[in-house]
């Protein structure tokens, strides 16, 4: 009989665990995709369009291959980028240019429209300039420059100045960079990603602790996290609870106590 109870006993509670694990993992996840090898690995918020069905992202956050098989991002307002990198815990991006002349892209780039903002901002300068400017050993801009002039752009005040009354100004603008600058720039070809973050979904503390965000159901857009380990009291709690069930069976099998049955 007291096999019998202590059979029934852990049954009991093994279901119960198993039933709470079976709500924790409930919410939908979808397969990894990708454009090809070594392109960012998508999944939510994001999904690729063809690959991934909607209830895979975020609404927003339609991704596409283009004829490459590289990975594209459209910005309302700015057109198509090529996405570069994703960091799913801080949620941030890197995008650049897919025809290699981000500055050219700079000059219409508006993100107020978007899902995302810049990280860094610095504000340059552009100037186009006589070709012969290349002797004062700044760094030009080469698809934006011709075989008649140079185009620059500047963060520094000196180099503003000396060029503001030998060039003709371009457009002053506020450059997401991919890394800050604490010092001014004499000149960049600003061919660097630019390094952009999303806030919604807030997606990064699970992705962070190596869980899986996704949508808790299909009728709206609450999500959840799922796959995270589980640290803090609750899994000293559960620890605690294992080895008392341990210890309750081992009594029961020696006899030092028993289980009495419901009449």
């Amino acid at each position: 009989m007291a096999t019998q109870n202590t059979i029934t006993l852990f049954l009991f509670f093994s279901s119960i665990i198993s039933y709470s694990f079976t709500v924790v993992t409930s919410t939908q996840t979808c397969p990894n995709a990708a454009c090809r090898r070594g392109d960012p690995v998508i999944r939510f918020p994001f999904r690729l369009e063809n690959l991934q069905t909607k209830s895979c992202g975020y609404p927003g956050y339609t991704l596409s291959c283009d004829k490459e098989k590289q990975t594209v991002i459209n910005l309302p307002g700015s057109g198509s980028f090529t996405l570069q990198g994703i960091d799913y815990g801080t949620q941030e991006i890197w995008i650049n240019d897919p025809n290699a002349c981000l500055p050219s892209r700079l000059l219409s780039l508006n993100l107020t429209g978007s899902l995302f903002t810049g990280v860094y901002y610095q504000d340059f300068t552009f100037f186009n300039c006589s070709s012969d400017y290349t002797k004062y050993q700044l760094n030009p801009i080469a698809c934006l420059s011709g075989s008649s002039n140079t185009v620059f752009a500047t963060s520094a005040s000196p180099v503003i100045k000396f060029l503001s009354s030998r060039c003709t100004s371009i457009a002053k603008i506020a450059v997401p960079m991919e890394l800050p600058f604490f010092e001014q720039v004499l000149s960049s070809d600003l061919s660097s990603d630019l390094r952009l973050a999303w806030t919604v979904p807030g997606c990064g503390k699970c992705e962070s602790r190596g869980g899986r965000c996704g949508f808790k159901n299909n009728s709206s857009l609450e999500i959840a996290c799922t796959n995270a380990p589980r640290h803090g009291k609750s899994s000293i709690s559960f620890i605690f609870f294992c080895l008392s069930l341990l210890r309750a069976q081992t009594l029961i099998r020696m006899g030092l106590i028993t289980v009495r049955e419901p009449h």
